[in-house]
Formats: structure tokens, sequence, C-alpha cells
């Protein structure tokens, strides 16, 4: 067993720099890639079967509201799934929604229990597994994949997501359009980068594409907010959580 548990020591490692280098990259404040945001969202529309659209910046998703608010919300969404208006074409949206959940699950079928992962500590059924420090889930034997989905996904999940997006949408208001968060979306591109940085899962170079041109949007910009002819991007805050219109998360955080 000593070899195998080393292997999954050193694979951890690996697998937390990965995590740090993406939160680098969701809490990354200064000058925005608008080429490299611009191509890969661009590549995004071609995949759903749609032309370039125009690009908007805006300073930050406060100045975005204003020329987004015609968007649907994710009620909206709901419906056209399970109420679709006959012979009515989904909005951009729901299809980019569809295409992102498919590249996701694709990317999940390929992931397979890595070959030194030992036999499982005995659990009752459905109870989740303790809670542990990394080091010390690897130590225990919980199984690689959970290790990676508490620590490196639900790790950055909690400092992007409810640390940042969620209580930014709330000063917003809710429900408010559909957006994707750019930047912020890293916690589960880290996730899946792992993966593939390990060596633990091939995707193929349809899905690797993919996964390319979400991550070259992450590392360029913050949230944006597709529509048919034209998308509005956000630049990523100038310093800590603020913009440079002046509008700040922390503001956010602190009355939500």
């Amino acid at each position: 067993m000593t070899a195998p548990r080393h292997e999954r020591a050193a694979s951890w490692q690996q697998a937390a720099a990965v995590r740090d280098e993406w939160l680098g990259h969701g809490t990354a404040c200064g000058p925005t890639g608008e080429a490299a945001a611009e191509q890969a969202v661009t590549a995004l529309y071609r995949r759903i079967g749609r032309p370039r659209p125009e690009f908007v910046w805006v300073r930050s998703p406060r100045e975005a509201q204003p020329l987004v608010q015609h968007l649907p919300t994710l009620q909206d969404l709901h419906t056209w799934v399970t109420q679709p208006p006959p012979g009515r074409r989904p909005p951009l949206a729901s299809d980019l929604a569809t295409s992102l959940a498919r590249m996701r699950g694709a990317m999940d079928d390929r992931i397979e229990t890595p070959l030194f992962d030992p036999k499982p500590p005995k659990r009752d059924k459905d109870r989740p597994w303790p809670e542990l420090s990394a080091e010390a889930a690897v130590a225990y034997g919980v199984p690689f994949v959970d290790i990676v989905r508490r620590h490196v996904r639900d790790a950055l999940y909690t400092s992007l997501a409810q640390g940042f997006y969620l209580p930014g949408k709330r000063l917003l208001g809710t429900p408010g359009p559909v957006c994707w968060y750019g930047q912020q979306e890293a916690h589960w591109i880290a996730y899946y980068e792992v993966w593939r940085r390990l060596g633990l899962a091939v995707y193929g170079s349809a899905l690797d594409s993919e996964l390319d041109g979400w991550q070259a949007l992450a590392r360029s910009a913050g949230w944006f907010w597709p529509d048919e002819q034209r998308c509005v991007i956000s630049a990523r805050p100038v310093s800590g959580t603020t913009f440079a219109d002046g509008w700040s998360i922390t503001t956010a955080a602190t009355t939500g």
C-alpha cells in the first residue's frame, strides 16, 4: 500500500496546485483580455449555431444592467424546458446552458476511479464522508474523486460564488437576467482541469477544445450576458472586489 498511498498524496499535491492556480484566475484584477474573451465567446456562439455577436464592454456588472434587462431569467428558461412554446426557437441562453451541461456531463463520463485508490473505508449507506482536510482524507482512504470534488470544486465555489458573484447578484436584484460569470466559473473549470492535467481522464479533442475555450474566457473577462446579436461583457475588478465605475461586491456582501 505504500506506493499507492504515496501516489495519492503526490496526486493531491498536483490537484491542489491546479486549485490554487484557478483561485488566482477567479480573483484576478486589472486589465481585461478583450481579444481573447471575444474569440472564446465567438467559439461558444459557433458551437450552438449562432454567428459572431456584436460585443459591448462595460466596466462592471452594474453598468451592464440597463443593456440586459430584456434577457430571460432562470425561471424563463425553466418554462422553455417544461412548456416550450410551439414553433419558437429557444433563447440563446437556453441553448448555451444546454451545450455547457452536455459538455460537463460528457467529461464526467470520462473520469475514472484512479488505480491508486484503495478500497474505501466502510460507512453507512448514503452517509457522507467525514469532514477532513484534504491530506487527512487522502490518508483515511476517501475516494480521490470525492476529495477533488470537496477540496477543489466545492472549495472554489465557496470562495468565488458564495464570496463574490452570489452576493453581487443580490445587490443587483433578483431574479435578474441569466448570465455567466467569466473568471468566477473557475470552480468547475479547475475541477475538470485536475483530471486532465493528472492524466486521470482523457476527454478527447472536441471536449478539450471546449474546455480550453472556457478557460480562455475565465482568464480574460468577468461576467457576460449573451444575446442573439449582442454579447455584453464586464471587465474584471480593478482591485479587490471594486470595479472601474466604483461598484463593489463588498457592498453587496454586507447588504446581502
